[in-house]
């Protein structure tokens, strides 16, 4: 099949997958049914609590159901402020119910300390306790200081032993018994932090979760949105927006919602919002896929406080948060290749012919099998119908870029400089439910429409996909980089699960670390910890 008769960056779904989704629908709400017998258990582990602002929070994370990997192909990484308000969360991909990844902290956080929480869009709603994990984390900006009153006593750290810069160091396990370490690191203390490391319990926090639809994630992210009046003749299309583009179409349901399905595409950073013929959607909101939550009245969050003889230490920690992490974006085998279907009947490369400075003279020049007509004084397009070599009697589906267009007198006047390619499609259409009389479809150089308007009344949305699939070697941590002339300011000596002993080289950065370990005893996560001194 010729490359170029596929559509790359214009993802459009057929009637005969449709079939494939309905499926995937069924075995959905059977997914849903069935884990209400069975939740989700949520798991994840961070290697230290202590952050700047801009820097990376990594964590390495497990969704399963029973002794399996979880169905979940999306996990939610969130960050919330003490007053239940979620400033900052990511999407990440799931594999075999594993992700390690990271959530990036905004330049304009507030100083304080953050509940950090993980989860799949289903899990909280099926156990609140085992589908949300959760733990504490501080945040510094030197821009923004704690509002806390500044005579909060630290935390005070009792230091048991103490060891030389490069000191080649073990430790043996805490445990003993029965129980099973799950998770354990080596990092710098937390001395705003009382009992960092600890996660906690959702019954233990919060007051209540505001419940929502199941929404299993089997295929990749679903969008949802939502309209103040219902009418399910109505077609809403969503266009996602990044290095690729798709169109998805839906109705909404008795309740004023539309969920889209995104299926195997991954990586997108925006989204726009049509109505079919292009309506006004007054009241139409994106709803966002992270939960709703109140603390308990009871719940300690702890204040931070910041003294002037923490400043040395915070200084020597911001020159130290400026070393990066070495990882790998698996971006190939990221995104599922989704079958479209849709192969172009012609394709014309615009490069390939001379520039006309509207799109009206390009079709009448360079494409035979389309033409244009004046009705009512302004532009549409015609296509021939090449099963039954007769003319289409109303406009085709045009896109730009995966972008409905539904006014094709303004498309014709548009100059196509930054188009690179049209496809033809010469005969019916068919999208989801809808039947359309062809296809024409734009594809520009940058994927940014060819710098086409937007339509007055189509709304755009800042949305991010999920993040690339991240390849993470943790044995990085445990000693300094060969061949690096910069000191050895490594924050986190250790991350992962030791067993009987633990071994890692301390950096040139001194201060107090601690290495802790998660243990589970009656069900609840319990965190040991040894604290150490790193001399000059």
């Amino acid at each position: 099949m010729n490359r170029e008769m596929r559509v790359t960056r214009s993802v459009i779904r057929l009637r005969w997958i449709f079939s494939i989704f309905l499926v995937g629908f069924v075995f959905g709400r059977a997914y849903a049914q069935s884990s209400s017998k069975m939740p989700e258990l949520v798991s994840f582990q961070t290697p230290k609590t202590l952050y700047f602002s801009g820097e990376k929070i990594w964590f390495d994370a497990t969704v399963l159901m029973g002794n399996q990997p979880a169905a979940s192909q999306v996990l939610y990484a969130e960050l919330v402020n003490r007053n239940s308000v979620s400033v900052v969360h990511v999407k990440v991909p799931l594999r075999e119910g594993k992700a390690i990844n990271f959530l990036k902290l905004p330049d304009q956080i507030p100083s304080d300390h953050y509940l950090l929480r993980v989860y799949s869009r289903i899990s909280p709603y099926l156990d609140w306790n085992s589908g949300i994990a959760q733990q504490l984390v501080t945040v510094i900006n030197p821009r923004i200081p704690p509002r806390a009153p500044q005579n909060i006593p630290k935390t005070e750290l009792v230091v048991e032993k103490s060891f030389n810069k490069g000191s080649k160091i073990e430790f043996p396990s805490m445990v003993t018994g029965e129980n099973a370490v799950v998770a354990s690191g080596i990092s710098i203390a937390n001395p705003f932090l009382p009992e960092e490391q600890m996660q906690w319990m959702s019954e233990e926090i919060y007051e209540e979760l505001v419940k929502d639809d199941l929404l299993p994630e089997l295929f990749g992210h679903v969008v949802k949105a939502k309209v103040p009046h219902s009418d399910s003749t109505l077609t809403y299309f969503l266009s996602v927006h990044g290095t690729q583009s798709a169109l998805y179409t839906d109705h909404a349901n008795e309740n004023g919602f539309l969920i889209f399905d995104i299926g195997g595409l991954r990586h997108w950073d925006r989204l726009i919002l049509q109505l079919e013929n292009g309506q006004e959607m007054p009241g139409l909101e994106v709803v966002p896929p992270v939960i709703k939550t109140v603390f308990k009245k009871d719940f300690a969050f702890p204040e931070l406080a910041i003294q002037e003889r923490d400043l040395e230490f915070l200084s020597r920690l911001l020159k130290a948060s400026l070393m990066q992490t070495y990882y790998f974006e698996d971006l190939k085998r990221d995104s599922l290749e989704v079958v479209t279907g849709f192969v172009a009947d012609y394709t014309y490369n615009l490069d390939d012919y001379t520039r006309f400075e509207d799109i009206e003279t390009v079709i009448r020049e360079y494409v035979p099998t389309a033409s244009v007509r004046t009705r009512e004084k302004r532009k549409e397009f015609r296509l021939l119908n090449e099963a039954n070599k007769s003319v289409f009697d109303a406009n085709p589906l045009i896109l730009v870029d995966a972008m409905p267009v539904f006014d094709s007198d303004l498309l014709a006047s548009f100059n196509p400089k930054f188009i690179q390619k049209l496809e033809v499609l010469n005969r019916e259409f068919y999208l989801n439910d809808r039947t359309y009389p062809g296809v024409l479809s734009f594809s520009s150089y940058s994927n940014n429409f060819g710098l086409f308007p937007l339509a007055p009344s189509a709304r755009f949305f800042d949305y991010s996909g999920l993040q690339p699939w991240m390849i993470l070697d943790k044995t990085q941590f445990t000693q300094p980089s060969d061949g690096i002339r910069f000191p050895d300011w490594r924050t986190v000596l250790f991350w992962g699960k030791g067993e009987n002993q633990t071994y890692t080289v301390t950096p040139d950065l001194e201060g107090v670390f601690v290495y802790w370990e998660r243990v589970m005893q009656g069900g609840k996560p319990v965190i040991k910890r040894t604290y150490f001194e790193v001399n000059p």
